[in-house]
């Protein structure tokens, strides 16, 4: 059949086959053969997966079942993941590589629940791994076509972090820094956003002449990606007309750089690139770095929650949608402490 086309290529280790079946479906599996085998080995075994697939009327799979997550994975790896995900894609390949994806089931979650708390992982690394493995399988269902699956979620949140870095100590750490990392710093700091979510700020996302940006994070359902666009003080649209000012840049550039031009999300570990000059300013100004001296860039959004959730003009379900919670608990957990009638409020008398 003409329109079943696969083509040979090294992926992780192994030889795999790569193209589509009759019915335009995505091929990629493992030819169960070390990338270290003769080329030519990998082609008698690539000619052998055609003829299988044509034997079964050019369709890959002539049943769901046949399905393993190990091609599942495979399809979220190549959509593209970040670095701090590949752990637990790892564990989820690991535990379930070999897995037909109808053995999924909640039954079988909760039985990996039982096992990673028996092993001492704590209740919100298990809630990570879940989460991982939830978004493999929608990704994945999606992907080729296959019915999606209700799983449950297991573990728990993390307990609330008490990171709170006091206004005057904030201004002493940040006169240390350059003005490039000042800028980004003062963003974080009055708009409570996520680090990351900034890093990716590209100028599409914002509107200087209505003092509002949108930002994006990995915090929806199942790690698909969520928005959210909230305004911000006088203080951030200084800091943000000085970078386009300084650096210019179109639409699709990213906001934050680096005085040579390199922009954050240019790094190969982007979060370790701003975590690194926090730290080094902080120490200059005589404070101690890390999570266990409260300074850490996290600790920058979590003092503009509860510095807004303290001052009495705020309530929780403005402050979850303004910082992004999917679950309006968390803002009550961590930050609330009063009531808000309209989230500008929340910008109000920061600068």
């Amino acid at each position: 059949m003409e329109n079943v086309r696969l083509n040979l290529e090294k992926y992780r280790g192994k030889w795999y086959a790569r193209g589509v079946d009759v019915d335009g479906k995505h091929v990629r599996k493992s030819l169960g053969l070390n990338d270290s085998v003769a080329k030519h080995e990998a082609l008698k075994a690539l000619g052998a997966m055609e003829a299988m697939i044509r034997s079964n009327g050019g369709r890959i799979n002539s049943k769901v079942g046949k399905t393993t997550m190990r091609e599942l994975i495979d399809l979220y790896v190549e959509r593209g993941i970040k670095s701090g995900e590949k752990s637990k894609v790892k564990a989820v390949e690991t535990k379930w590589g070999l897995t037909p994806v109808t053995e999924i089931t909640e039954a079988a979650m909760l039985n990996w629940e039982r096992e990673m708390l028996n092993k001492g992982l704590n209740p919100s690394s298990v809630k990570r791994y879940g989460t991982s493995l939830k978004a493999i399988v929608n990704y994945g269902c999606k992907a080729t076509g296959m019915a999606k699956l209700n799983l449950p979620v297991i573990g728990t949140e993390s307990p609330s972090r008490v990171l709170v870095i006091e206004n005057d100590d904030r201004d002493m750490i940040m006169a240390e820094m350059t003005e490039d990392v000042r800028w980004f710093y003062t963003v974080l700091s009055f708009t409570g956003a996520r680090p990351v979510e900034l890093i990716r700020l590209t100028w599409k996302d914002v509107n200087l002449q209505k003092s509002r940006m949108t930002v994006r994070s990995y915090k929806g359902k199942n790690g698909s990606e969520m928005e959210r666009t909230i305004p911000y003080s006088s203080t951030v649209g200084s800091a943000l007309e000085a970078l386009r000012e300084r650096f210019g840049g179109s639409r699709d550039d990213y906001v934050f750089k680096l005085n040579n031009g390199i922009a954050f999300a240019d790094f190969s570990d982007s979060t370790s690139a701003i975590r690194t000059r926090l730290y080094r300013a902080a120490e200059k100004a005589g404070f101690g770095i890390g999570v266990k001296n409260g300074i850490t860039p996290y600790a920058f959004r979590h003092s503009f929650g509860t510095s807004a959730g303290e001052n009495g003009l705020v309530n929780p379900m403005v402050l979850s949608a303004y910082l992004g919670h999917k679950n309006i608990q968390t803002t009550k957990d961590n930050y609330f402490h009063g009531g808000v009638d309209d989230a500008e409020m929340l910008v109000q008398g920061l600068g």
